[in-house]
């Protein structure tokens, strides 16, 4: 698996491989919190008023939500946004 990132970062670059990991960990946290308020992706979608199917789309990393989206999530989830497109301090140590 490493072998495949290592080529796959080669050819799209490190900025890239990195914007995927960031939303990824997103994804997670949105899907983590969700669960541990004990909701469904149906529960979610009503709440914010979206389809069900774009809950199960950005969880599955199908969609990039967008930026109102993301911000009804993190309402109806009472989770912090933060926009930052700066590489976190633990993230520069492992490198």
């Amino acid at each position: 698996m490493a072998n495949f990132f290592e080529k796959y970062t080669q050819i799209v670059g490190q900025d890239k491989v990195s914007d995927i990991l960031r939303e990824g960990e997103l994804i997670g946290q949105i899907k983590s919190r969700r669960k541990e308020k004990k909701m469904s992706q149906a529960d979610l979608a009503k709440l914010i008023e979206v389809p069900k199917s774009t809950i199960g789309r950005i969880e599955a990393g199908l969609t990039s939500p967008r930026t109102d989206t993301l911000l009804k999530i993190s309402r109806a989830l009472d989770i912090a946004l933060v926009i930052d497109g700066r590489e976190r301090q633990n993230d520069l140590s492992e490198k």
